[in-house]
């Protein structure tokens, strides 16, 4: 087979790029021919990354490594699908030039996430999800593509892909629309990287959709993006099209970690058992079973998420049969609902708490404080996470709270530009909040517990 692009023996890119259609703009140029080992793009959408993606990995079939070794490389993405349209430029790339099937190793599912193409000369390209930790371990890598780095944790990359990299010095490229400006973002991580000069072997851009002059000729001034200006709030077009870490955009508990705030946890009985509620009945009826330990850390052990069921019929055939709610010293609930309180009281039997109102913005103030990390100094046994969600028990309050919450996107959302959150998908915060805002802002509390207890945290 005649390679595409391949003169006096050296394979040029900008001749197999001509050879195989590709005309990159003028961003994707400088990404292209920039030398660092790792870069970091964060685009606005329609900028065209996965074309650059694809065609950066195409070359490298066709020259060995440094080993003198046929190239292997990987797509990463949150999920399987998410690699897909980088490998489908591959893909077709190759089927053009007419490179055959291997056996059953040349395939495209990504229903079943086997996507892979191995050459008969030993190419090797698959595509990993990092929903499935345990795919990210294997051989040495001479690449490796980052897709939709922004909803990829840090950790993806230090803990799998960058050991990978080590033994054949390989390189990466992480690219995507910023999610939240937090170090638990892989693409904020790896930008701020690329944008310090001490970390010589990175280098990271920030590229507006409007620096596609193909899609948008007309720039920052193009009707398409004047368009979604007037369309998206100021904070939502800024990322989606500007490319631009902003702090409050996205979601609401944007310092929730999965690695901090996860935990298996066992039931504390030297420690008072609370409920909290957040009323509802085609949206969630949401109750939350908490502990609190002496440092003031909260323990979400698990949830109840019901609709389409009555508060009375939720007391009698859900919470009085629990096994914990013999343990239960009080609960928290919304205010503006007495009825539905009384009703509760009246069946479990247990006393409701008051202070749980207040403005919104302060419930979540006290939740996301709580997220951040103790201050330096705290006592060794303190220094963890203060809220603490079981990993296995609570489903739907960690979606909310990893990614379900959210700031509006469109101004036909909100009329006070992202001040107050969408009021969807947020149950289990508004439980949450109740409880934070009324034990922590109580007067006293007729619950004492040793500070000598321990946390029976896995």
């Amino acid at each position: 087979m005649k390679i595409p692009g391949m003169e006096g023996g050296v394979l040029r890119k900008d001749l197999y790029f001509a050879a195989t259609g590709y005309e990159p703009h003028e961003g994707q140029i400088e990404v292209h021919y920039d030398n660092h080992r790792h870069r970091v793009l964060s685009n606005g959408r329609r900028w065209g990354k996965t074309l650059l993606g694809g065609k950066e990995t195409e070359p490298l079939a066709f020259v060995k490594n440094r080993l003198g070794q046929p190239q292997r490389g990987w797509i990463v993405g949150p999920n399987y699908a998410d690699c897909e349209k980088e490998f489908r430029v591959v893909w077709d790339t190759f089927r053009a030039l007419g490179i055959e099937p291997v056996s059953s190793k040349f395939v495209n599912n990504k229903d079943s996430g086997n996507m892979a193409i191995v050459t008969n000369w030993g190419y090797a390209l698959e595509c990993r999800s990092a929903a499935h930790p345990e795919t990210l371990v294997g051989e040495g890598l001479d690449f490796c593509l980052l897709v939709e780095a922004g909803r990829l944790h840090r950790t993806d990359f230090t803990e799998y892909i960058r050991p990978a990299l080590s033994d054949k010095r390989g390189w990466s490229l992480m690219s995507g629309v910023p999610e939240i400006a937090a170090d638990t973002s892989l693409l904020y991580w790896g930008f701020t990287r690329g944008l310090e000069w001490r970390t010589k072997p990175w280098k990271s851009w920030r590229m507006p959709s409007w620096t596609n002059t193909v899609v948008f000729p007309g720039g920052r001034n193009d009707p398409e993006i004047k368009e979604a200006e007037d369309d998206l709030t100021e904070d939502e077009f800024r990322r989606q099209y500007g490319g631009q870490f902003v702090d409050r955009v996205g979601r609401v508990m944007a310092e929730w970690d999965d690695a901090i705030h996860l935990k298996r946890i066992k039931y504390n009985p030297d420690w008072p058992l609370y409920g909290a509620v957040d009323y509802g009945y085609t949206n969630w009826w949401v109750w939350l079973w908490i502990q609190v330990d002496p440092f003031d850390n909260i323990y979400v052990l698990g949830e109840n998420y019901i609709k389409q069921m009555d508060t009375e019929r939720i007391a009698k055939d859900v919470l009085i049969p629990h096994p914990w709610m013999p343990k239960v010293v009080a609960f928290y609930a919304p205010p503006g609902e007495p009825d539905e309180t009384n009703t509760l009281t009246r069946h479990i039997k247990k006393p409701s708490r008051t202070n749980t109102g207040g403005e919104l913005k302060t419930r979540l103030a006290m939740i996301r404080t709580r997220l951040k990390p103790r201050p330096e100094g705290a006592p060794p046994e303190a220094q963890q996470a203060q809220i603490v969600v079981d990993r296995d028990r609570c489903p739907h309050l960690i979606w909310e709270m990893r990614e379900g919450y959210r700031w509006p996107r469109h101004k036909n959302e909100t009329k006070n530009e992202s001040e107050i959150p969408l009021d969807k998908d947020n149950h289990g915060p508004e439980a949450l909040g109740r409880f934070v805002h009324g034990y922590f802002t109580a007067s006293g509390r007729s619950e004492t517990v040793s500070r000598q207890s321990k946390a029976r945290v896995g």
